[in-house]
């Protein structure tokens, strides 16, 4: 019996031993980041792009006896404004109005800042060798972008939250290299924001009036040429021509080799609304759509004693106020 019992009870032992694991190795490095704001300031998007630059810190510490590696994952979202688009992203005002934007990886503004959980999956990779029971940091820049040629940008304050989900980190850890490839655990975020300031704009061109080659001045002669006119959606603006560099009084003139040659701009085509610089009284008033607007000047030359033959011209000075 005393045989019989030392089997058993080597037997019971063998199965003890066979069944119990090995040990995991837990999850040794730790990181932590934060992210500067990305302020664009005031910007145009009417007629061109505005950059700006933020940077990420992060700090990763390595509990083990022993080196360790991982690759860190920095995953960007949309934002709590921007209404689940991250190609390009979006900004918004208090209003809901919309301001695209980017945010990218690399100075050429090619690659996306994006993440492994939503829209673009492109987040930042960084591979990390910590030392046993050591640390080690690093940095990277974010490069933003607002698009240019936004007909639809209302001045205002814009912004992007990126707060609570709409950043990740997350660790993929190695005993023996990086693994190159993101955790789908996130460990932390890194809250930033993004703001920038659309500020009221206008841009102005005119073509050249020119009223052709005439003979005597006989009777009246007209001619015609175009103003364009680009302000911010919802801009009211008011289109001003000055007297020229001749005039007297408010005649306007030209000047050529047999001296001044009286001239006149309208508003309308009847010619019956001179086009003057006084704000309310005789300018063309106008509302921004983001695009372009052309206005056309009425011009005359009426009959009056004819000058000796040339060229004859003068400089018209545009204001726009808005």
């Amino acid at each position: 019996m005393m045989c019989a019992s030392r089997a058993l009870l080597f037997a019971i032992l063998m199965v003890v031993i066979a069944i119990a694991p090995n040990a995991a190795h837990a999850q040794s490095i730790t990181c932590s980041a934060t992210m500067t704001n990305v302020a664009f300031g005031n910007v145009n998007p009417l007629s061109s792009q505005t950059d700006a630059n933020a940077t990420l810190n992060y700090n990763c510490s390595n509990s083990a006896n022993s080196t360790r590696f991982a690759t860190v994952c920095f995953s960007i979202g949309d934002g709590a404004q921007g209404a689940g688009n991250s190609n390009p992203r979006l900004m918004q005002d208090g209003a809901g109005d919309d301001l695209f934007f980017q945010l990218f990886q690399n100075a050429a503004h090619t690659t996306v800042w994006g993440s492994s959980f939503f829209g673009v999956n492109t987040p930042v990779q960084v591979n990390v060798t910590v030392a046993a029971h050591g640390s080690a940091s690093g940095s990277a820049t974010m490069y933003g972008r607002v698009v240019g040629g936004q007909t639809t940008a209302v001045p205002g304050s814009y912004q992007d939250q990126f707060s609570g989900n709409h950043t990740a980190l997350t660790i993929n850890e190695s005993g023996t290299s990086p693994p190159g490839s993101c955790s789908t655990s996130i460990l932390s975020q890194f809250p930033f924001g993004v703001t920038a300031t659309v500020t009221s704009q206008c841009a102005v061109s005119a073509t050249t009036l020119d009223f052709g080659t005439v003979g005597l001045l006989l009777a009246n002669t007209d001619g015609a040429s175009t103003i364009s006119v680009q302000c911010a959606l919802g801009i009211a603006y008011q289109v001003g021509l000055d007297n020229g560099q001749h005039a007297t009084g408010t005649t306007r003139r030209m000047t050529g080799p047999g001296g001044l040659l009286n001239y006149e701009l309208y508003r309308n085509s009847g010619r019956t609304q001179r086009w003057g610089s006084t704000l309310n009284s005789d300018t063309v008033i106008g509302l921004g759509t983001g695009g372009n607007q052309s206005l056309t000047v009425y011009g005359r030359v009426p009959g009056q004693t004819t000058p000796t033959a040339g060229v004859y011209n003068d400089t018209i000075t545009i204001t726009v106020t808005y």
